[in-house]
């Protein structure tokens, strides 16, 4: 395995969802052609419902979102909403890592962040089931299905991630949660009344977020110093910031439809 040895990170920002998803697709395939792996912070404004690449958007009462936008991941897993939250995107050329070596090396990195923060999360690993994408109301959110190695508190996710493979890159996105605000998740699905409350339990059971653990929730930028400062304890010796300069934020705005969801 090569793991790597620098990092450009792209400093916190909010975008609506379909720029934060354009923006993660172009540099995706921008980061093969420079074969350079990078790590990008960001928020959502408004607040943002994204499903997973393959994920049914039925489900959902787009009536309900008024001005929560709604969009579709390039990665996969389950449907996600996006606030009060970090949102990280982490893209490594492929001939670095596999994916599933990908997926653990960023968690682990992750995990320990957290727990330098106070919050003692630990990193478990899971055994996958069939296909959940398509089962329903309990496997509609990213929060309530397993993958193969969770950050969990107490049994509990604190962070949802899914990737997407392309041939040259893999791009994984992940979020996490620092608030309450993804159990509001249920109101946006067809349910009556009762359902909701079942779902929301459901969510209740497998999620938890940070302000929930016992300790105040550091700032944003707290987080993500902490987060780098390990990649670097892990052997990241070059780490250097680099904001979406002009060019790249106009080829991105060209994959805008590309994950925009019709209501």
């Amino acid at each position: 395995m090569n793991f790597p040895q620098s990092l450009r990170v792209i400093p916190y920002q909010c975008f609506h969802g379909a720029e934060n998803m354009a923006l993660d697709y172009f540099l995706t395939h921008f980061a093969a052609e420079q074969n350079q792996p990078v790590l990008r912070f960001y928020g959502w404004e408004p607040a943002c419902l994204s499903l997973g690449r393959h994920q049914n958007a039925d489900l959902v009462d787009s009536q309900k979102l008024n001005e929560i936008d709604f969009v579709r991941r390039p990665t996969g897993g389950s449907a996600i909403f996006h606030s009060n939250e970090l949102t990280y995107s982490f893209i490594l050329p492929a001939k670095m890592l596999g994916h599933h070596e990908m997926y653990t090396y960023f968690h682990r990195i992750l995990a320990q962040a957290l727990n330098k923060l106070g919050f003692p999360v630990k990193l478990q690993k899971s055994q996958l089931s069939d296909a959940y994408i398509n089962k329903g109301n309990d496997t509609f959110s990213c929060f309530n299905r397993a993958a193969r190695s969770e950050i969990k508190y107490q049994g509990k996710k604190v962070v949802g991630s899914a990737q997407k493979i392309y041939k040259h890159a893999i791009l994984q996105h992940g979020s996490i949660m620092l608030g309450k605000n993804h159990l509001k998740i249920v109101d946006f699905l067809r349910l009556d009344d009762d359902e909701k409350i079942q779902q929301k339990k459901i969510l209740e059971d497998h999620a938890m977020d940070l302000s929930a653990i016992g300790k105040p929730v550091p700032t944003i930028a707290t987080i993500s110093e902490t987060l780098l400062n390990t990649f670097e304890q892990n052997g990241v010796s070059k780490i250097y910031y680099q904001y979406i300069n002009d060019p790249e934020w106009r080829k991105s705005r060209t994959y805008l439809d590309r994950f925009r969801i019709n209501r």
